[in-house]
């Protein structure tokens, strides 16, 4: 009987430092999960610096039709999911940036349900919105594989900067 009870109580302190070990696993991978999500995108958009923008026709949110021709200044594009977490999130920061540089044009892509669309089409008052599916024809020419993405866009359509948040995209300098 004594051989019983020594092995339910190492059986007992080995479960126990088994909770404490699976709990402290368990409290590390959520300090991770929180500093990767702090961090964002890492990726850059797919298309660099030096990139001349395809063409492409589409229809903006207010009846106009926007083309590869838009771009006939300094220009700025958003490209926006609506179901995309960070999109929501770096509305704010986006629009901070706008007012602070005061690009000449500015294109918002948002993809995604045309309802959800809205809420940035609300935001957006300064840009000209493109609300598209999924691989629409700006997010085609603009070859945008995360979202959100954004852009600085010169006269010829050529790409001057790219990045996942708005805020490390360089100050505008009109011409």
């Amino acid at each position: 009987m004594p051989y019983l009870v020594a092995a339910v109580v190492i059986v007992g302190l080995l479960c126990l430092v088994n909770l404490v070990l699976t709990l402290a696993v368990i409290r590390r991978l959520r300090a991770h999960t929180l500093r990767l999500s702090e961090l964002g995108p890492t990726r850059p958009p797919t298309v660099q610096p030096g990139t001349t923008i395809g063409e492409f026709s589409a229809t903006a949110a207010d009846g106009g039709t926007v083309s590869r021709a838009f771009f006939s200044g300094v220009s700025v594009v958003a490209v926006f999911s609506t179901e995309c977490a960070s999109c929501h999130e770096l509305l704010p920061e986006f629009t901070s940036y706008l007012a602070d540089t005061r690009p000449e044009r500015v294109l918002a892509v948002v993809t995604g349900d045309p309802e959800e669309a809205r809420r940035f089409t609300r935001e957006l008052t300064s840009a000209t919105v493109v609300v598209e599916p999924m691989g629409g024809p700006v997010s085609r020419a603009l070859q945008v594989s995360q979202f959100p993405s954004f852009f600085l866009v010169d006269g010829d359509a050529v790409v001057v900067a790219a990045d996942t948040a708005p805020g490390r995209l360089p100050a505008v300098t009109r011409r």
